[in-house]
């Protein structure tokens, strides 16, 4: 990855905050002056769902994005209607595959530049909703760092150098205010040059502080995926107890930040305290790796629900969930299996299999089966943590997630001699009840 693009640095001094909140009104959705969003195919993955969902006894049917501008359409509505309903902290999270003219993206993009370029165009196409309400000059865009915030306004050149692709600017015309989350030091400055960004104008070129340019007028942040590391979303946590105005975050890659190792400092308050104050108006995450591949999708104010690919093709709806369910237990529920047809799905649920192992645990962190040796253990998990922790090259979410639960029981002395004489089973029935 280029450094002009990862040069970040988390900015430190605060700042008194006098401004005031954002008056929320309850205003419906209005379109582009022809009434309807420019029609562009989403992948299908994204298609037309009608299907059987058992919830209290009854059923209902329920359909998924067809295109891009129904997606879109879901999208911008589900802000307005959780903005309406006094929600001050939103998040989006939907691939950016989704959208039409993405290049570069889907696995072989490593430098994740490519990426950026797309979450900045779909970025771009979301907020043309303030502009059709006539919010845009209140609401002021952030973008991950200074170089960010430069192709936003000004484009890029194709770099075969860095990765970048040629990039067109896509907040040139934005009415509102256009910013950036981390520290735009020497290093930042020098190696946006070394890469041939433009120059920034210069209220905004060299700026220490993430609140600095913030101002009354602002009503409403919205935040572009600051998910490279885990001090972007720490700025935007900043943003929050300095201004403590609306925030909306687009693929901040919350679900992360939840999974995340966070014993102390900054990234604890933000995993067990900013993030979980977030209200979800649109998500979109894909199941692909499974033998039954699928998506967890909610669409504010509307339950979460999790769809399967059947036989025959098409999806079915085969559970609701009130409130958000953890990746993981989705995963392993209705995404470690073959495809199955929907009275199946929905007449029967996966059985939880209980099992008497004792060893696994001490496996995933490479000790001998009965180690003790405290220390011996914290050594254990934080080489393996190091590997498997999904901000790391190679990381893996749920091996990490794997390991955390095996250290969490081995590290007690009470609980590891369950597990020794019991095994899994203790384990598993316990936290079930």
């Amino acid at each position: 990855m280029s450094a002009s693009r990862t040069a970040r640095a988390v900015s430190g001094a605060s700042l008194g905050s006098g401004a005031r909140p954002l008056r929320r009104r309850a205003r419906a959705l209005v379109r582009a002056p022809n009434g309807s969003h420019p029609t562009k195919k989403v992948p299908s993955t994204v298609i037309r769902c009608a299907s059987k969902v058992a919830r209290q006894g009854a059923y209902r049917v329920t359909d998924l994005p067809e295109d891009e501008s129904d997606l879109l359409a879901r999208i911008h509505t589900s802000i307005q209607a959780a903005l309406s309903d006094g929600k001050v902290l939103l998040d989006v999270e939907v691939p950016v595959q989704y959208f039409d003219g993405v290049v570069g993206v889907g696995g072989q993009d490593s430098i994740a530049i490519s990426e950026f370029n797309a979450c900045m165009s779909v970025l771009r196409k979301i907020v043309r909703l303030f502009e059709w309400l006539g919010q845009a000059e209140s609401v002021r865009v952030f973008f991950p760092d200074a170089a960010e915030c430069s192709i936003a306004l000004k484009g890029a050149g194709l770099n075969p150098v860095s990765g970048q692709w040629e990039q067109a600017a896509t907040f040139h015309d934005w009415p509102g205010a256009v910013d950036y989350l981390l520290r735009d030091d020497f290093v930042s400055q020098t190696s946006r040059k070394a890469y041939g960004y433009a120059d920034l104008p210069d209220f905004l070129a060299g700026k220490r502080d993430v609140e600095q340019t913030a101002e009354v007028a602002d009503r409403l942040y919205v935040v572009g995926y600051p998910y490279d590391n885990t001090g972007e979303m720490e700025q935007v946590m900043r943003l929050w107890e300095e201004h403590a105005r609306p925030i909306l975050v687009f693929n901040g890659n919350l679900d992360g930040v939840r999974t995340s190792f966070a014993p102390f400092g900054k990234a604890k308050k933000l995993k067990h305290e900013f993030v979980p104050k977030f209200t979800t108006a649109f998500y979109v995450h894909k199941f692909a790796a499974g033998a039954a591949p699928g998506l967890l999708y909610r669409q504010y104010p509307s339950p979460w629900r999790v769809y399967r690919a059947v036989k025959g093709g098409g999806m079915e709806c085969v559970a609701e969930y009130d409130e958000r369910p953890e990746l993981r237990d989705v995963a392993m529920q209705f995404f470690s299996g073959g495809l199955t047809t929907t009275e199946v799905a929905v007449s029967t649920s996966p059985p939880v299999e209980l099992t008497e192992d004792n060893t696994r645990y001490y496996e995933a962190l490479g000790v001998d089966k009965g180690c003790s040796d405290r220390k011996a253990l914290a050594a254990a998990y934080r080489d393996k943590a190091r590997e498997l922790h999904p901000d790391a090259p190679n990381g893996d979410a749920m091996a990490f997630y794997e390991l955390s639960k095996a250290y969490a029981v081995l590290r007690d002395d009470e609980k590891r001699a369950k597990y020794d004489e019991f095994g899994e089973r203790w384990v598993l029935e316990t936290s079930s009840k």
